[in-house]
């Protein structure tokens, strides 16, 4: 890492890889830096909420064990949970997400998603950019500037916000699989400066920081101006980097990179091993539950997006929610549960802090898993037919179920939602027409999304 904090001025190898410490995919330091507002119509809900963040439960939980339980369903279906009620009279959930269920006077759930790609990647794409994924660009597990953006990219394009750091993040990695990573997840096509910050390393670790700023922990803001060198050194070297591509870059960055490193709320939001020990156990000492609690920490810091993505690594058996085999155990012993502590708290702390109605809140997955029990090794396999989101806080209509799916949650019995229409409600409630028009980084333009926002569900 180049000298930040030491007494001896950095050398011209260090000033250099000053601009280059992006390369490798997300931001560090100087894309902190290179990173404007549409207006929709004022209609209901929109705008609502100031901040976003998105629970994506990446595999695929399973609706039937879940949020749309089917009790009198044949054995083969229902499987072996029994239900509870929510706070919304009438409205059941399994007994694996009592925290969920008393949360259902805020939340509004949809339990009639769908869409035709029984793929992680492709379903991954369709949810989180709005649009399905062409066979005519290269492999889902290719990501590469011919990409629709995702939602945090195009919000950090045309609403980004004010604060010190980047608009939008992905907690604590993206969605990697064996040989590539999958598509959908950055800015694509709008281009690097719309991509997102990576905060790496495992917030679940005693002493975690974010692995891309340079932040010194538990060290007060005006030491760490006082320590700082870094501008001044810069400044005086610009004459000798006139001829470097990235000096431009360089200066440009110079005010934000003092404003990241200098900032209080900044250093609080990444410094996870100085909160609380007990604050960290409601969140779940886990890899997601602590994703969980950084993600409201950066929304805090002044980040307008955040995704939370379970990552593989979580769980014993290493397949997360992709239950194609060991659905029930898996479900009941190490994912549901996490889950479920983990929004609580995240919901929790929102309405005591008075922000819950400024945060959209989002829980989301690629797609849900087939009624079918797969029986020779009690699974449920992909299901891209029907599955459930919920949605709360910012813009939303708490207390309120939308849409009914069959009798055994195998497609929509009315009220069917597209994947567009889900990203039309976020960019909506985020105060985004999604029916305007962006351009990507050839100035080419594109509609930001061809769905619909789910009116019955907004404020």
């Amino acid at each position: 890492m180049f000298n930040l904090w030491g007494s001896s001025p950095l050398d011209r190898r260090e000033l250099i890889r000053v601009g280059g410490l992006a390369l490798g995919g997300g931001l560090s330091l100087p894309k902190l830096i290179a990173s404007s507002g549409t207006s929709g119509p004022k209609s209901k809900g929109f705008g609502k909420a100031k901040r976003c963040i998105i629970l994506n439960l990446s595999g695929g939980p399973a609706q039937l064990d879940t949020f749309d339980p089917k009790p009198d369903a044949p054995d083969d279906i229902r499987g072996p949970f029994t239900t509870i009620q929510t706070k919304l009279p009438g409205v059941r959930f399994t007994e694996l997400v009592p925290h969920c269920a008393s949360w259902m006077h805020k939340a509004a759930l949809v339990r009639t998603m769908w869409h035709e790609h029984n793929d992680h990647g492709r379903g991954s794409y369709w949810m989180f950019t709005g649009v399905p994924y062409s066979s005519g660009v290269p492999e889902v597990n290719s990501m590469n500037r011919q990409d629709m953006p995702h939602i945090g990219a195009v919000m950090a394009k045309l609403a980004p916000g004010k604060g010190p750091l980047p608009a939008w993040a992905l907690v604590p990695h993206r969605m990697d699989v064996a040989g590539g990573r999958r598509a959908g997840q950055f800015a694509g096509s709008l281009g690097p400066k719309y991509d997102p910050l990576l905060p790496g390393g495992n917030p679940n670790d005693d002493d975690f920081k974010l692995d891309h700023l340079p932040l010194v922990a538990n060290e007060r803001p005006d030491a760490l101006k006082r320590r700082l060198s870094l501008v001044d050194q810069l400044n005086a070297e610009t004459k000798s980097l006139n001829d470097l591509a990235m000096s431009s870059t360089i200066r440009d960055s110079q005010a934000k990179a003092v404003e990241v490193i200098s900032s209080d709320v900044v250093r609080k939001a990444v410094d996870l091993s100085a909160a609380d020990s007990k604050e960290r156990e409601r969140y779940g000492r886990n890899l997601f539950g602590q994703s969980v609690m950084l993600g409201g920490r950066l929304l805090d810091a002044g980040v307008r997006l955040v995704q939370c993505n379970w990552q593989r690594s979580q769980g014993v058996d290493g397949f997360a929610w992709d239950t194609h085999w060991n659905n029930f155990n898996a479900h009941k012993d190490y994912l549901v549960p996490p889950f479920d502590k983990a929004y609580h708290a995240l919901m929790t702390d929102l309405e005591a802090s008075g922000k819950l109605d400024e945060t959209l809140v989002v829980v989301a997955s690629e797609f849900g898993r087939s009624p079918k029990i797969t029986k020779s090794n009690a699974g449920r396999e992909h299901w891209p037919d029907c599955f459930s989101v919920m949605l709360a806080g910012g813009g939303i209509k708490g207390g309120q179920v939308y849409g009914q799916s069959d009798k055994i949650a195998g497609r929509p019995a009315s009220n069917p939602v597209t994947p567009a229409d889900f990203v039309a409600t976020i960019y909506h409630c985020l105060g985004i027409d999604p029916h305007s028009e962006a351009h990507d980084q050839g100035d080419r333009p594109f509609t930001l999304s061809k769905g619909n926002p789910i009116e019955s569900i907004l404020i």
